[in-house]
């Protein structure tokens, strides 16, 4: 199975967001494919996209894209591909020069290049073991902290989280999704099942502390937005937020978690950096994408924005 990017849920939310999806397939390989209006023009996107059996299937899935793209009027096709059902170990990404053969062109990352993984399928206690001391003792103390992690099948609940987050934007300067964004999200698939929002409550307070959304598929359970009240940071509800909903997952039967971007270890300076090393704490293997690449359509506009973009040091 390949990316919760790549499924029919997020296809969903895509067009309940009033966006054109394509869904492609053919011989060893799939796409699904988002129509993206920029300022200057529009592309196709398939995020961790397209979903390959094999390398060599790749030039036909991106001629495929191209067609569809011209179809639309897109200037160009944006892809993050990735091998999909491989073996144990190895990794989804595809060798540059493998990419470059087929025309492809590296640019900015767009998703994560990198993200941490658990397996699951195996006893928890194994999972907790392989985790940092102070997360397992904190996962087995919660309650005597006075803190009851939930889950929750309620969209409305996602406000927990707006609430949490504008906090953290406040505090740090980070750039949360905009809030219209993350409701549609709770709106279109925690009803279906496909999300969860999990709250963090502490004894004697009126409002959770700490709250996420998750988004599942048959195999994995992904981490996608987070964030905690600092004024009870002492307390660590984010790690058995965690844990929790690793445990959960684990129950239902998922065999893997995906706690979503990272950088590498040895980057130290890089926005991403201490949360890399929280996610790391719960152990797992780092995955490594192909990252983002594009393919031209329409050459002479596909030339004007890539120079634009160059001016103005970032996409547009």
């Amino acid at each position: 199975m390949g990316h919760f990017l790549q499924s029919q849920a997020w296809a969903r939310l895509q067009r309940d967001l009033g966006r054109t999806v394509v869904a492609l397939d053919g011989d060893g390989w799939s796409a699904q494919a988002i129509l993206e209006r920029g300022k200057l023009n529009s592309r196709l996107y398939a995020p961790y996209g397209p979903q390959l059996d094999r390398a060599d299937a790749l030039p036909a899935a991106l001629s495929a894209l191209r067609s569809e793209a011209q179809r639309l009027g897109a200037a160009f096709v944006r892809v993050e591909p990735m091998l999909r059902d491989i073996p144990e170990g190895a990794q989804p990404a595809l060798a540059p020069a493998t990419l470059e053969a087929s025309g492809l062109r590296r640019v900015a990352r767009v998703q994560p290049e990198y993200t941490q993984r658990v397996r699951l399928d195996r006893p928890f206690d194994d999972v907790l073991g392989e985790m940092r001391k102070t997360n397992r003792n904190l996962h087995r103390n919660a309650a005597k902290k006075g803190l009851a992690i939930r889950a929750s099948a309620d969209p409305e609940d996602i406000e927990h989280l707006l609430r949490l987050l504008r906090d953290v934007s406040d505090r740090t300067g980070m750039h949360a999704h905009a809030d219209e964004y993350l409701r549609q999200q709770a709106r279109t698939l925690v009803p279906s099942g496909d999300a969860t929002i999990y709250l963090v409550d502490l004894e004697g307070e009126e409002q959770p502390i700490a709250a996420s959304l998750v988004f599942d598929d048959e195999e994995r359970r992904y981490y996608a937005h987070a964030a905690a009240n600092t004024a009870h940071r002492k307390l660590s509800p984010g790690v058995v937020l965690v844990t929790t909903m690793m445990q959960q997952a684990h129950e239902q039967g998922r065999r893997e978690f995906d706690l979503y971007g990272v950088v590498p270890a040895d980057v130290t300076d890089h926005a991403w950096s201490g949360f890399s090393d929280f996610k790391r704490s719960f152990g797992g293997e780092q995955i490594a994408f192909s990252g983002a690449w594009e393919l031209p359509v329409r050459p002479l506009s596909y030339a004007i924005y890539s120079l634009a973009r160059t001016v103005v040091g970032g996409r547009v």
